[in-house]
C-alpha cells in the first residue's frame, strides 16, 4: 500500500499542472462546503449564547401577569404590584453553587427627558453595583457612577451615544443638567454597551438609554420593586437551571393570593435555541448539498483523467503483468492514485474553506466557528469520490491483457 502510495504521489508531481486542474473541482466543492458550515456554525453558536445567557450566561427571572403565560410573550404586572424581594432570598439565590452573579435592577421606557429645545425618550435602568458587573459597559466620555453613588438618591446619570446625540447635538454633554420627571439629573458619563454581535445582528441600529442609581429610582418611578432580576450562572450548562432555581426561591416568598395573578418565571431560551440551531444545520446541509454539485464535477473530471492515464501507461501495465503482477494489484495501485488525487484536493480544500471562513469573518465580523465533524466528513467524502470514480479507470487497467499492451503504441 505504501509503495503504491509513492508511486501515486510520482504520477502526480510529474503532471503538476493536470493534477491540480483535476483536483479544482473537488477543491471548490470542499472548500464551498466548509466555508459555508464554518459561517453558519458560527453565526448559531453566538445567537445561541446570546440569546440563551445574554453573551455572558445570564438570564432573567421576570414577574409576569398569569393571564399572559404561555402566549409567546412577556406581560409584565403593574409595577407597584410587584412585592419587594426580601434580603435573605438575595443571598440565598447568591449563595447556590451554579449562581455567580445577581443584579435586581429597574428598567422601563421614559415619558420623555429634556435638555431646553431637545427631547428623547431613552430606555431608562435603575441600577447597581450588580448590574454593571454582569453588562458592563465601556465608557467614552466622562467617568462611570460609583457604587456609593449607584446606592444613594443621587441625581447623577449616564448616557449612551444614542441619548447623547439627540438631547445634545452638538456633543457637550458632560456636566449639563436634564430633565426627567420634573427632576434635574447632571449627566457624568457617556457609554456604549454595543457589542460586535449587535454590530452584526441590528447595524448601525440603537436606542437611547439612559443609567441612573438605583437608590432614587422611587422618586422617578414611584415604586421601588425591581422589574428586572437578572442571574449569571457559573457556566453556560446551568443557565436555566439557574434561572428557575431563582424563580422557585422567589415564588416560595410569595402568597397564594399573589401567585394567582402574577409570579415569577423565566422563559425557556434553550429550548429557543436549540430550535434555532436545528433550523441552521438543516439550512447549512442544504447549501452543502448543492455546494456538492462541484464534487460530483470533480469527480468525473478525476475519472476522465485517470483513463487518460490508463491509457499513457498502457506498456507499463503490460510489462508489470508479463512480469506477474496479478489483476488485483494492478486494481490497487491505479484505485490508490485516485484516492491520493482527490483526498489531496480535499485537503487542499478544508484550508481554503476555512481561509474563505476567516476572510469573510474579518471582512463582515459574522462569527464563525472550525466544524471538526465537517472536516472529517469533507475527506472522507473526498475519498470516496476518488474510489467511486476511480474504479471504472483501474478496472479498465485490470483487465488489460499483456500482450495487446505491450504492443500498444
Amino acid at each position: 500500500m505504501l509503495e503504491n502510495i509513492r508511486l501515486s504521489f510520482q504520477s502526480i508531481f510529474a503532471h503538476k499542472l493536470r493534477s491540480v486542474l483535476t483536483m479544482l473541482g473537488v477543491i471548490i466543492g470542499i472548500a464551498a462546503i466548509i466555508a459555508i458550515v464554518s459561517m453558519i456554525e458560527g453565526e448559531s453558536e453566538a445567537l445561541k449564547s446570546n440569546l440563551v445567557g445574554m453573551g455572558n450566561n445570564t438570564i432573567n427571572v421576570v414577574y409576569e401577569d398569569m393571564s399572559m403565560m404561555g402566549e409567546g410573550y412577556y406581560s409584565y404586572t403593574s409595577h407597584l404590584t410587584a412585592p419587594p424581594v426580601k434580603e435573605e432570598t438575595v443571598e440565598l439565590i447568591h449563595s447556590q453553587p451554579n449562581v455567580n452573579g445577581l443584579s435586581l435592577y429597574h428598567e422601563t421606557w421614559s415619558s420623555g427627558v429634556f435638555y431646553q429645545a431637545n427631547m428623547t425618550y431613552p430606555q431608562m435602568y435603575g441600577v447597581d453595583q450588580g448590574y454593571l458587573d454582569l453588562f458592563p459597559i465601556t465608557i467614552v466620555e466622562g467617568r462611570q457612577l460609583t457604587p456609593v453613588e449607584l446606592l444613594g438618591k443621587n441625581q447623577f446619570v449616564m448616557l449612551n451615544e444614542d441619548a447623547r446625540n439627540e438631547l445634545f447635538p452638538e456633543g457637550d454633554a458632560l456636566g449639563k443638567l436634564i430633565d426627567l420627571s420634573g427632576i434635574p439629573f447632571q449627566v457624568v458619563g457617556v457609554y456604549t454597551d454595543k457589542t460586535t454581535e449587535d454590530v452584526y445582528y441590528y447595524g448601525d441600529w440603537t436606542e437611547p438609554k439612559l443609567i441612573l442609581p438605583k437608590g432614587i429610582w422611587p422618586l422617578i418611578a414611584g415604586y421601588e420593586s425591581p422589574t428586572q432580576i437578572a442571574v449569571q450562572a457559573t457556566s453556560s450548562e446551568h443557565i436555566q437551571e439557574a434561572g428557575m432555581m431563582a424563580a422557585d426561591f422567589l415564588n416560595a416568598d410569595l402568597s397564594p393570593a399573589d401567585m394567582a395573578t402574577a409570579m415569577y418565571s423565566v422563559m425557556d431560551m434553550q429550548a429557543i435555541a436549540e430550535e434555532i440551531a436545528a433550523y441552521n444545520r438543516t439550512f447549512a446541509m442544504l447549501l452543502g448539498g448543492i455546494a456538492s454539485i462541484s464534487l460530483l464535477v470533480g469527480g468525473i473530471g478525476v475519472m476522465n483523467i485517470m483513463l487518460v492515464s490508463v491509457t499513457e501507461r498502457t506498456r507499463e501495465i503490460g510489462i508489470k503483468k508479463a512480469l506477474g503482477a496479478k489483476r488485483h494489484l494492478i486494481l490497487l495501485q491505479f484505485l490508490t492514485e485516485a484516492i491520493v488525487l482527490t483526498s489531496l484536493g480535499g485537503v487542499l480544500g478544508i484550508a481554503g474553506g476555512i481561509g474563505i471562513a476567516k476572510l469573510i469573518s474579518m471582512i463582515t465580523g459574522m462569527p464563525f466557528m472550525i466544524s471538526i465533524p465537517a472536516i472529517i466528513g469533507s475527506l472522507l467524502f473526498s475519498m470516496v469520490v476518488g474510489i467511486v470514480f476511480g474504479l471504472l479507470p483501474s478496472l479498465k487497467a485490470s483487465k488489460l491483457q499483456p500482450v495487446e499492451a505491450l504492443r500498444y503504441e
